[in-house]
């Protein structure tokens, strides 16, 4: 016997499962009770309540004695398209004996109580009495397997669900931890770049500029494997970011946060808004002849939060009041929009849009997800107000 047959009958669980059969055979010797009751009197032969009760009930109780049993062959020798059909022979055969087992215990316990006359006196009798009532003793054990089966068949079923939506997360972190991976090398080689046009130019830049790609990349090393973190932190990560891509663009950029105190606690992916402002800088203000003006938000609007990045710059050539279709995405932007879909499915939003008074927003709104707010590290660069 295998170890789920033996588990049925350890201490803690035979007893209530016990029950629980007795309990269904006995709902089962109700119904069997009102039938036998009105049949006896459509057919002439009114039988009283008492009497209906004392045929239907023995028998259901000596099925419900022998269910453990059934059930133990059922798990040593499951039905299915997988297994042997000497496991179809061996049900063929507990049907027969389950259907003599049970009569005859009937016949010679409960009968003779009920009925004396009909008790079999001899193998003759006993052999007409076996034989009249195996179509019932085979139905029920056959009733017996089969929901047996289709209990195991939908617990494999969950069990299956379970794992597949266990797979399905472990998969999910495993793409996120991939994109995530995509970005850092792809933020690193552009930040390397404006390192390499300092270089000559500037060498006491270019070495300010180092240093803080260091402490920067320090701090993002300890966040690696977190997939979301607090606001406070992600607009920490992004300050640092954007005290280096300061000193490239020199006096030419000027950096305007408000970032509401009560969403600092809120989780965000890990890095979400660096790809954001690289693409501004990039496509918006190193384009623009103007003094450059970035505009970063942290709100909370009707329930989510809004993160929006603006800047000044002229936009995509081809812009509409609302969703941008023709904006050619790259490697930042597309992680972005994987990031999203990975952690929040359709419960997220990111829009372009054109702002009418010139310039360009993105705006990306997901569930406030509360958190811890950490402690932000030391910034000359303020909130809710502009640094240049």
């Amino acid at each position: 016997m295998d170890l789920a047959a033996a588990n049925w009958w350890r201490s803690d669980s035979v007893g209530k499962r016990f029950w629980i059969v007795l309990a269904i055979w006995s709902v089962y010797g109700v119904f069997n009770t009102i039938v036998v009751h009105y049949r006896s009197e459509l057919q002439g032969k009114p039988m009283d309540w008492y009497l209906c009760a004392l045929y239907e009930f023995p028998y259901v109780w000596i099925w419900a004695a022998i269910t453990p049993l059934v059930l133990a062959l059922s798990r040593r020798f499951p039905l299915g398209i997988d297994h042997s059909r000497r496991n179809v022979f061996v049900h063929l055969f507990g049907a027969f004996l389950a259907a003599v087992l049970t009569k005859s215990i009937w016949d010679f316990t409960a009968l003779p109580f009920i009925a004396p006359s009909l008790v079999p006196t001899n193998f003759r009798s006993f052999q007409k009495s076996i034989i009249q009532a195996m179509d019932f003793g085979v139905l029920h054990y056959l009733i017996v397997i089969i929901c047996h089966h289709a209990v195991e068949f939908y617990r494999k079923y969950e069990d299956g669900r379970l794992r597949a939506s266990q797979l399905e997360a472990k998969l999910a972190t495993a793409q996120l931890h991939a994109l995530k991976m995509q970005l850092h090398p792809h933020f690193l080689f552009n930040t390397l770049h404006s390192i390499s046009e300092l270089v000559h130019d500037n060498p006491a830049r270019a070495e300010s500029m180092i240093v803080k790609l260091s402490d920067f990349l320090r701090l993002t090393l300890e966040h690696v494997g977190i997939p979301e973190v607090p606001v406070a932190e992600e607009v920490d990560f992004l300050r640092r970011y954007l005290e280096i891509e300061q000193m490239r663009f020199e006096d030419r950029l000027s950096v305007e946060w408000d970032v509401d105190p009560a969403v600092e606690g809120v989780r965000v992916p890990n890095l979400i808004l660096q790809p954001l402002v690289e693409n501004a800088l990039k496509h918006g203000l190193s384009r623009n002849s103007e003094h450059g003006i970035l505009r970063i938000s942290c709100k909370q609007e009707e329930g989510r939060l809004a993160m929006k990045v603006y800047d000044n710059g002229p936009g995509p050539k081809r812009a509409t009041a609302n969703l941008l279709e023709p904006v050619r995405e790259g490697v930042g932007l597309n992680n972005t929009r994987s990031r999203l879909e990975r952690l929040y499915g359709g419960d997220h939003h990111i829009a372009f849009r054109q702002v009418p008074e010139g310039g360009f927003e993105v705006t990306i709104r997901i569930p406030m997800r509360p958190g811890v707010v950490a402690p932000t590290l030391s910034s000359s660069m303020p909130l809710s107000a502009a640094a240049s």
